[in-house]
């Protein structure tokens, strides 16, 4: 008879993307960091998207909100199903993700130069100004 716990526990452990097909329909691409029965640790989840004008796939940032410099919480009930991503989608995620990762930074270096009043003039970016890759 076959283990899958053991194949489950052990899938997850090298540093491959995982595409995640949500309860919502939403399918997001991500680095697992780590897991347990209830939860999963993520890094940079990208939504995958289709452009049906140009026929073709693109990623956009899941949660526009939310703090890409560190790690998130993917609850166990909201997946429906986890697979390893086509090359070309885990190809684009990896440059996304480093040009995502570079922005971070670059940011982190520019924020020791702000005031607080110009903390208080961030403007939140529309989903115009997110880059796509397809």
């Amino acid at each position: 008879m076959i283990d899958y716990e053991d194949d489950y526990k052990n899938a997850f452990e090298d540093d491959r993307p995982r595409v995640f097909k949500l309860v919502t329909g939403e399918e997001i691409i991500a680095t697992v960091i780590k897991t347990d029965d209830y939860y999963f640790i993520i890094e940079v989840p990208l939504e995958i998207r289709y452009n049906s004008i140009k026929q073709s796939l693109y990623l956009t940032k899941w949660m526009f909100g939310a703090d890409y410099s560190k790690v998130m919480t993917l609850s166990g009930t909201s997946i429906v199903s986890v697979s390893t991503p086509e090359d070309v989608v885990s190809e684009n995620y990896a440059e996304y993700r480093r040009r995502l990762v570079e922005g971070i930074l670059d940011e982190d270096e520019e924020d020791d130069n702000e005031t607080e009043e110009e903390y208080e003039q961030i403007n939140i970016e529309t989903d115009d100004d997110t880059p796509t890759y397809h």
